[in-house]
């Protein structure tokens, strides 16, 4: 499910069932989601107790209302028109009865003109107040959206609501940097894009600009069976944040030439092209540069000192003298 983006002031009047109600009304999307021009919109939520929900989407010269069924306190929708809506900035409110079964509040049309007002018949007294939504002096977005939120959480009326925002935008592929690539040897080409988890893209790898092939190429070791392009299909992946979707594709081993890849979009037209080139040469693995040893120089022994005789040495040898002088006088 989709967080909210805001909620609006709970009106205590109401019965805890109906609060129960309403904090289950959850706003499915935030103001962080992002919808290629082109992909349908899912919103679904919780409504328990509703037999319907009424969807208003309000954005640029685009207004659209709908109903749809709850089943098992569940509800769910498909926008299948975003094809038609300008990139921009849209306002979602989902709608439930609360305790009766009568949207109290919805839009009318007459002729070129629908305004939003207070159902006739939904026994809530009308006080006049209303807004237009399409024709002359009709509402921005915004402040449609804004109104239709005022209007539903007045006191008399026992509706319920939340609102929510998500961005259209223009369809977008992008091909990460392909490089240099090598003859005989299979890659992979990936990028990103903002369509849609699981929508479909075409890829195809074509030649503009061919090579002949020299004698070591045509040596080559299963060169038969290298290509001179390709082209298949690939699957949208969920990226790490909202319009930001990875897809990657795995390219047999080419013949060395000039290529371009081409990457398009099967619902919504984008694409994307880059050239790149696939060398006639066999990839070089870097050489590995040998780690110099420290020269050890061999250390001298220092010289031992010769120790000259000192004071207590000449000492003993004048006693020794003394002593001789003294026997030859006896």
């Amino acid at each position: 499910m989709i967080k909210k983006r805001s909620s609006f002031t709970r009106r205590m009047i109401f019965s805890a069932c109906v609060l129960l109600i309403f904090a289950a009304l959850a706003a499915p999307a935030s103001a962080d989601t992002v919808v290629a021009q082109g992909d349908p919109f899912y919103v679904s939520g919780q409504a328990p107790g509703a037999q319907q929900v009424a969807l208003y989407f309000f954005g640029p010269n685009y207004f659209k209302y709908t109903k749809v069924q709850v089943n098992g306190g569940l509800y769910s929708y498909e926008l299948q028109t975003t094809a038609d809506m300008s990139p921009s900035e849209y306002y979602c409110v989902v709608q439930s009865p609360g305790t009766g079964s009568t949207f109290s509040v919805g839009p009318v049309t007459e002729g070129d003109t629908t305004y939003i007002t207070v159902n006739p018949g939904s026994g809530v007294p009308a006080d006049g107040s209303s807004f237009v939504v399409v024709g002359p002096n009709a509402l921005q977005s915004s402040q449609a959206a804004y109104a239709l939120v005022n209007m539903i959480n007045s006191p008399n009326i026992p509706d319920l609501c939340q609102t929510f925002t998500f961005q259209i935008a223009y369809p977008l592929i992008t091909i990460n940097p392909v490089g240099t690539q090598y003859m005989g040897t299979p890659f992979i080409i990936s990028g990103t894009t903002n369509l849609a988890v699981g929508d479909v893209l075409s890829v195809e790898v074509t030649i503009f600009n061919f090579w002949p092939s020299d004698k070591e190429v045509q040596n080559a070791v299963d060169s038969s069976s290298w290509s001179q392009g390709t082209s298949g299909q690939t699957i949208v992946l969920a990226g790490p944040t909202s319009g930001q979707n990875v897809w990657s594709y795995s390219v047999v081993p080419l013949h060395p030439s000039d290529y371009e890849v081409s990457v398009t979009g099967i619902k919504t037209g984008a694409s994307a092209t880059q050239e790149f080139v696939v060398s006639d040469q066999s990839p070089v693995a870097p050489t590995a540069v040998p780690t110099a040893l420290p020269t050890l120089t061999p250390s001298t022994a220092a010289p031992v000192p010769t120790q000259t005789p000192g004071f207590g040495i000449l000492g003993v040898v004048g006693m020794l003298g003394a002593a001789l002088l003294i026997l030859r006088r006896s």
